[in-house]
């Protein structure tokens, strides 16, 4: 009824003066403009709030990822400190190892060089490319543990053979201010006998300190000369041989 009392009036013909009625129109059409501004203030604010709901809900996600992702990263950062502590460690481990294998290799390789000089001339002849390889000084070598290692076992291991064989050398020998051909035995790394080619002169030989020492024992000629046939198969008959032997 009142919508429609505010249609009649507002369809009143207006006078030259104000009337009752223009001005109850004019409160009304205030009233409506009011009502329309509080109706599209409330729209606005039904709006805004939607979207300040939505932000909210997006800034709540984005906190719930934020924090599931820092807690990863806190546990892959523990995981990796765990595995940087474990690299350390074993990186200790290792730097300890390699000093103690340093140390053992070097007094392997001390041994070898003092080694050397008691060694018979051919089994050093045979040596040569390895003994030089041995560093005098281990802190100026380019040559790594694993080169100067098997340069040692490599010397060990044909000192370790010729020591289980006996061995023949065809050689030249000083015997009486005269260079003598001879043939030599040399029976393990312990002792050597040798015979000049006419059976004349005979000798003996032993590891010394500063290299093998011969000395030349005639009397042992002819023994020495049926031991050296009967080694390279010149005589029919093999038989037991008297000779001295050192033992050390």
């Amino acid at each position: 009824m009142l919508a429609a009392s505010v249609l009649v009036l507002l369809a009143l013909p207006a006078g030259g003066a104000d009337t009752p009625a223009d001005a109850f129109r004019t409160k009304i059409e205030k009233w409506v403009e009011t009502r329309q501004l509080v109706s599209q203030e409330k729209s606005e604010w039904d709006a805004e709030q939607e979207s300040l709901r939505a932000t909210r809900d997006l800034l709540k996600q984005q906190k719930q990822a934020l924090a599931a992702e820092i807690a990863a990263l806190q546990e892959t950062s523990t995981v990796a400190d765990e595995e940087r502590e474990d690299l350390l460690i074993r990186r200790d481990e290792a730097q300890r190892s390699a000093a103690t294998l340093q140390a053992e290799i070097r007094a392997m390789e001390e041994a070898v060089l003092a080694l050397a000089p008691r060694l018979p001339d051919p089994l050093r002849e045979k040596l040569e490319l390895l003994l030089v390889q041995i560093p005098d000084d281990p802190e100026t070598t380019r040559l790594g543990l694993g080169a100067r290692l098997m340069n040692v076992l490599g010397v060990l291991a044909q000192a370790e053979k010729f020591n289980d064989t006996a061995t023949f050398v065809g050689e030249t020998r000083p015997v009486d201010g005269q260079q003598l051909q001879v043939r030599t035995l040399y029976w393990g790394l312990g002792q050597a006998f040798y015979v000049d080619s006419q059976g004349r002169t005979a000798g003996v030989g032993h590891p010394g300190a500063d290299g093998w020492q011969f000395t030349n024992e005639p009397e042992l000629a002819d023994d020495a000369e049926l031991l050296l046939d009967i080694y390279e198969g010149n005589v029919d008959v093999i038989e037991f041989v008297p000779l001295p032997v050192q033992l050390h």
